[in-house]
């Protein structure tokens, strides 16, 4: 049973919930969206990269299938101090193979989700500011 196989503690609600049988739970790991209305863009299923060749993403790409976004599978790990290499992976919504990308390159798809996004956003026009959650 998964519940019993990680050898940290992931948090306090996930060790409290994972005592009970015949109810499950998964962490979600990242949902991309729009910084003015908060409407999904992207599920996104993160792991540190230490060569694996796959993770579980059944979950990610069911929720991405509801809610009609693409879902991504990101391995990441440091190339330096500041920075960070990736292997992305589309898992819904066109697939593809696994890319090696930098920082730059994988901001760019992001970007293009969010960008594509603005065409139809409730909120578009508003202005945003950086305080908080404040549109002027």
């Amino acid at each position: 049973m998964a519940r019993y196989t990680y050898a940290f503690s992931n948090g306090n609600y996930n060790d409290w919930h994972r005592k009970f049988d015949g109810i499950a739970m998964i962490d979600v790991d990242s949902v991309e969206c729009c910084i003015k209305c908060y409407e999904p863009l992207a599920i996104i299923e993160t792991c540190f990269d230490k060569d694996q060749p796959w993770k579980a993403t059944t979950l990610s790409k069911i929720i991405a299938s509801r809610l009609n976004i693409p879902c991504f599978l990101v391995f990441y790990k440091p190339l330096g101090k500041d920075t960070l290499t990736f292997r992305i992976k589309r898992i819904r919504s066109s697939q593809t193979e696994f890319q090696l990308m930098n920082e730059d390159e994988w901001v760019a798809i992001l970007r293009d989700l969010h960008n594509h996004h603005q065409l139809n956003c409730k909120k578009k026009g508003k202005k945003w500011t950086h305080h908080e959650d404040f549109y002027i």
